[in-house]
């Protein structure tokens, strides 16, 4: 397994490297091909890069949430691995402890089947040394009862004295008594040999119903064991599993990483080209062109506090400012999204571009009559509205200052004016920001 996902590893790392040389060379050659291209291409080149940008960047957050998904399943089982192990080395140990005590007790056993053994032979002794005192018993008996009183007459004939025969006669009867009780002590001690034997039979049961018992914990306890031990096999799967999944996911990342990076700095290098161009166009401007379409005309244009300048160059008087208002003549908007400049003498005048750019739209809409629209990158867009005529068109190059359009009072309007917006990352913020 180990090596498998080495070479898994190493497969994925060459395969990596290819892709991050392939993607420079690409970048390169789309930096290579961006140069000496017009404005407006530069700037579809930016948009498509951006966009493409944005779209490895959620890739990149997708693989990174499903990388830290993945890691935090392989928290899960490895500390779930963990306490298997432990309640594994728990059984194990009692596992261990049942077996010595098993060992013990079988030995107890052992002794005690010695012992009923030893029992067993004293008992058939003290049986044997009964049999044979009885025996003894019954001879002298038998013998008494054939010779019957002559024995008596022979033990007085024999006497000595009267004393003497005393003596014998208390002689005898004390050999017979001994006899009976030696038999009578035998057959007590053998009945308590029997006792004890019987005793320890029964312990030894007792011993062995235990190791029976016994047993059967160390099966149970084995058995959850190999259970136990079957799981940690079913999570070590899912570990290996998780693992490669989370090598496949960190090696998307890192692709997806590389080609952030190659993109990142091919906005840069495309950047750099659209301000190379916006430059050319300035110094043809400068130098008496008209790049784009259009004338510079009336008085010089002035600039504001940013990157605007004003957008007229005939007055600086603005008759409706940005937000709610009343709607002027009940045909305008409540919430004005621009300003509206104007002065006597103003119809017919010029509309100055307020940045340099590409011309996103020039035609009608609607109640805004004529109207053009520039895009100045970075996600700025400005309006020119109600123009009486518009001198540029769709995709054209424009600079700052340079004149676009006429003022007029086409569409919705009281009169004539210039209806100016500007449009920053979708959201239209006041103008006069700008000109303070």
């Amino acid at each position: 397994m180990v090596m498998r996902n080495r070479r898994f590893v190493k497969i994925v790392a060459i395969f990596l490297a290819l892709l991050m040389v392939l993607t420079s060379f690409t970048l390169v050659a789309t930096h290579l091909f961006a140069q000496g291209r017009s404005l407006g291409e530069i700037d579809q080149q930016i948009n498509q890069a951006r966009s493409q940008l944005n779209n490895l960047e959620g890739q990149a957050a997708n693989i990174n949430a499903q990388l830290a998904g993945v890691q935090e399943r392989l928290a899960g089982l490895r500390a779930e691995e963990q306490r298997y192990l432990e309640e594994v080395g728990l059984l194990q140990e009692k596992v261990m402890l049942l077996e010595d005590r098993i060992a013990l007790t079988e030995e107890e056993i052992a002794i005690y089947q010695m012992m009923i053994l030893d029992k067993e032979l004293r008992g058939a002794d003290l049986a044997r040394q009964e049999d044979e005192q009885i025996e003894r018993y019954r001879q002298r008996v038998r013998s008494m009862e054939e010779r019957g009183r002559l024995s008596y007459i022979q033990l007085l004939l024999t006497a000595q004295s009267f004393s003497d025969l005393m003596t014998k006669i208390s002689d005898m009867n004390q050999i017979m008594e001994h006899d009976q009780q030696m038999a009578e002590e035998l057959a007590r001690f053998r009945e308590m040999v029997q006792e004890y034997k019987a005793d320890l039979e029964e312990d030894r049961i007792h011993l062995e119903i235990l190791v029976a018992q016994l047993e059967r914990d160390r099966a149970e306890l084995q058995a959850e064991v190999e259970a136990l031990e079957a799981l940690i096999a079913i999570l070590e799967e899912k570990i290996a599993a998780n693992e490669i999944e989370a090598a496949e996911l960190a090696a998307d990342y890192e692709r997806v990483s590389a080609q952030i990076l190659a993109h990142a700095q091919n906005l840069q290098d495309l950047d750099a080209a659209r301000r190379e161009a916006i430059a050319e166009l300035e110094r043809q401007a400068a130098a008496g062109g008209n790049p784009g379409g259009g004338g510079m005309g009336g008085e010089p244009a002035r600039r504001g506090t940013g990157q605007f300048i004003w957008p007229s160059d005939f007055t600086t008087r603005v008759t409706s400012g940005f937000g709610p208002r009343v709607s002027p003549g009940g045909i305008g908007s409540t919430n004005h999204r621009g300003i509206d400049i104007a002065a006597p003498g103003i119809n017919g005048t010029n509309i100055l571009a307020a940045a340099s750019g590409v011309v996103t739209y020039s035609g009608w809409m609607g109640g805004f009559g004529n109207v053009v629209m520039i895009n100045h990158g970075n996600g700025y867009v400005t309006v020119y509205a109600h123009n009486s005529a518009n001198l540029v068109s769709r995709g054209d190059n424009v600079v700052q200052g340079q004149v676009i359009a006429r003022v007029g009072s086409t569409g919705n309007s009281t009169g004539p004016h210039i209806h100016f917006e500007i449009i920053r990352n979708g959201v239209h913020i006041n103008p006069m920001i700008y000109f303070q």
